[in-house]
């Protein structure tokens, strides 16, 4: 079956190289939607056969992507337990706390102690030092990071 890419390209040098068959192409359509979503009449016989560029490799990558966001367990959670084994970064607001409170964390980048709008680790970055350097709010004092 002679097939073109869907990028319009018969050599597959477009973005996309996935192929599709021709207007006077042979109407099988099992193949041609093969072709459409592998990029070859073949079916893969894994996952590590799928070729990157077409449409099932592009949804291999972004599974992969996805994947790897979900392990680093970034995310929130309201509810009435804190989670466990979740990573830096994920926040738990308590819904039995009464009233529920959220603080935002906020960050300035200048080159003086900001004064206002600063809440309970709210970041400051000094933008005088070299190298610059990184200080966190504690409610009473700004406290350099790492020291």
């Amino acid at each position: 079956m002679a097939a073109k890419n869907i990028d319009n390209t018969l050599d597959g040098s477009g973005v996309y190289n996935t192929k599709i068959p021709g207007y006077d192409d042979a109407a099988d359509i099992q193949q041609a939607l093969r072709l459409y979503h592998y990029g070859t009449s073949t079916i893969p016989a894994n996952l590590s056969e799928v070729a990157q560029a077409s449409i099932a490799g592009h949804l291999k990558a972004i599974q992969t992507e996805l994947d790897a966001l979900e392990a680093l367990g970034y995310g929130a959670a309201y509810q009435t337990t804190a989670p466990t084994g979740v990573s830096d970064g994920y926040i738990w607001v308590d819904s039995d706390s009464d009233p529920v409170n959220i603080a935002s964390a906020v960050a300035f980048y200048s080159d003086t102690e900001p004064t206002t709008g600063i809440t309970l680790g709210s970041l400051w970055v000094d933008s005088d030092s070299s190298p610059l350097t990184i200080y966190v709010w504690d409610g009473t004092s700004w406290r350099a990071i790492g020291s």
